[in-house]
């Protein structure tokens, strides 16, 4: 896991990635998702970074979405 957060008693899962494609961004999610269940939590975000050329193919699918996986929710964000 990137980034883990502890603000009073709670702990925020954050993960980042670049932007590979979308088997990639599914690795992305299982991986978070694994730090997820080691760390007891149900509630995760997965911060992607796109540098590719032609975005909008990207921004209409996966901008900003809620995955439920697992029994988790994950917030997916791509910028």
């Amino acid at each position: 896991m990137d980034i883990v957060i502890f603000y009073g008693k709670k702990e925020y899962i954050i993960e980042l990635k670049i932007w590979h494609g979308e088997l990639k961004h599914g690795e992305g999610i299982e991986q978070l998702a694994e730090y997820m269940d080691i760390r007891k939590q149900n509630k995760g975000w997965l911060l992607t970074f796109c540098f590719n050329r032609n975005k909008e193919m990207i921004k209409e699918k996966y901008t900003s979405q809620i995955i439920e996986h697992e029994g988790k929710n994950i917030l997916s964000v791509i910028v």
